[in-house]
């Protein structure tokens, strides 16, 4: 963490010219060591004419403003990441030093049905063929009465938390993904009466999702809510959109603006779209992985030194800021004070976008002591983006 540089405003046109002579000096010496950046452009500058390797080391700190906070950005890796442009060729990858101010939801709790036509007003049942954790209420048929049409489009959504039984539990009926006014509240009982939905289990049929997002949330990164808020610059309100027929508005929908909305307009121009991996997990999305170009992203499980996921998917390579300086003299999921970032002064989990892939909602992500973690899609943990100027 050697050094740490801060930049408030653009050159002028003087200043440029001047850090364009000693760009050039340095291009004829192969020497970086006395470039002295002052503007991000400088960075930038640096990154594309190849020299910043010789001004710039793994830990050293970057800052810029968003609104009136100040963001403290490591250096995680150089030239370690590839932009998704094929025209460019340099990178050098910064990652918040240490949690953001706010903790997200990574992902809404879901629909577990969704209205391909109008359901008209009576009685509904399904069938719960399988359930991760309430054993008691496998192979029973729950039963509920709508006293209101849901319209085509529409969703059923559960009310109660993953570890409670559905007897006398609630669903609420919405008329669309977007909508948060509820039609009506209806309890479920055991019973076979109405027309039949179909089977809930653990994975996704047609129009029933699987019983653990529509609990828990959906660890699938790419249709994340949580990567739509990294990657947007739209106010409150507008920041998220549906992603799947089951998908519900998150948590933070109608008060948080998108991650980049107040970010420093002269940072933010530097940066560049990388092209990530991601797996998917083996219940609900079939396994396999993701690619995706974004500004910005979170980490994957073995970019921060904790070992593949799945063995067949390689999601990036570690960031010398993690393997190099670890507790750990191998990849590993235990505690590492390496890993440790804070949110106000105490040690905080923060999110990665590998999911857990034996399960359709747990996220991994890094414990306060450093060891790999999983949590809930739906459950709020630390942001700690990285980006990467091109």
């Amino acid at each position: 963490m050697s050094n740490q540089f801060g930049f408030v405003s653009e050159e002028t046109y003087a200043e440029k010219m001047d850090t364009l002579n000693q760009f050039m000096a340095a291009l004829v010496t192969a020497q970086g060591g006395s470039l002295k950046p002052t503007s991000w452009s400088d960075v930038q500058a640096m990154v594309r004419a190849g020299l910043h390797s010789r001004v710039f080391a793994i830990g050293d700190q970057l800052t810029c403003k968003k609104g009136t906070d100040t963001l403290v950005w490591d250096i995680i890796g150089i030239d370690h990441d590839t932009p998704a442009d094929p025209q460019f060729k340099h990178s050098l990858t910064l990652q918040l030093h240490d949690c953001y101010k706010n903790t997200m939801q990574f992902d809404a709790r879901e629909a577990f049905y969704y209205a391909e036509t109008e359901m008209p007003a009576g009685t509904y049942h399904f069938k719960l063929a399988a359930h991760s954790w309430y054993a008691a209420d496998v192979g029973k048929s729950f039963q509920f009465t709508l006293t209101k049409a849901v319209p085509a489009g529409g969703q059923i959504v559960f009310v109660q938390g993953y570890d409670k039984t559905l007897v006398n539990g609630t669903v609420q009926t919405f008329e669309s993904s977007t909508s948060t006014t509820v039609i009506e509240t209806a309890t479920m009982t055991v019973g076979t009466g109405g027309t039949g939905l179909g089977d809930l289990d653990n994975t996704v049929h047609d129009n029933m999702n699987s019983c653990q997002r529509a609990l828990l949330g959906s660890n699938n990164y790419k249709e994340s809510a949580i990567r739509q808020w990294l990657d947007s610059d739209k106010a409150a309100g507008s920041v998220w959109t549906p992603q799947t027929k089951f998908d519900r508005p998150p948590s933070w929908v109608s008060n948080t603006a998108g991650w980049t909305s107040d970010i420093d307009s002269d940072f933010l121009a530097v940066l560049g779209k990388t092209h990530i991996v991601v797996s998917r997990n083996t219940v609900c999305d079939g396994g396999g992985s993701d690619e995706m170009d974004d500004t910005f992203f979170f980490l994957s499980r073995r970019e921060v030194y904790m070992g593949n996921e799945v063995a067949s998917v390689v999601e990036g390579e570690p960031y010398p800021y993690y393997s190099d300086y670890s507790d750990l003299s191998a990849p590993g999921t235990g505690a590492d004070s390496n890993r440790i970032k804070y949110r106000n002064g105490a040690a905080q989990y923060w999110w990665n976008r590998s999911p857990y892939a034996g399960d359709g909602i747990y996220v991994r992500g890094v414990y306060a002591t450093g060891a790999m973690s999983r949590n809930f899609a739906s459950y709020s943990g630390g942001v700690a983006p990285a980006c990467n100027i091109i």
